[in-house]
């Protein structure tokens, strides 16, 4: 029931971290760890380049992929540990 349950979260948080890559897909954003260490050297980031703005497109596309296969699988561990399948 543990793994099922995981599953269901991990492919629910997958989805939605695909969700908001492609959201803020054509913004040019920086992660938090990425502005600390910024902020701490005081240096200004780069700017992004092809291969920073695919990587944003794949993720989302991964995301969107495994998210619903994780989910699935959350679904169908639970219902055969409830013995419903």
């Amino acid at each position: 029931m543990i793994a099922g349950i995981t599953y269901l979260l991990a492919g629910v948080l997958l989805f939605w971290i695909g969700l908001r890559s492609w959201k803020y897909r054509r913004q040019d954003t920086i992660s938090a760890i990425e502005l600390a260490i910024l902020k701490a050297t005081g240096d200004e980031p780069l700017p992004p380049t092809k291969i920073d703005r695919s990587l944003k497109y794949g993720q989302a596309i991964f995301g969107f992929t495994l998210g619903p296969i994780f989910a699935f699988l959350g679904v169908v561990v639970i219902l055969n540990e409830l013995e419903l399948l």
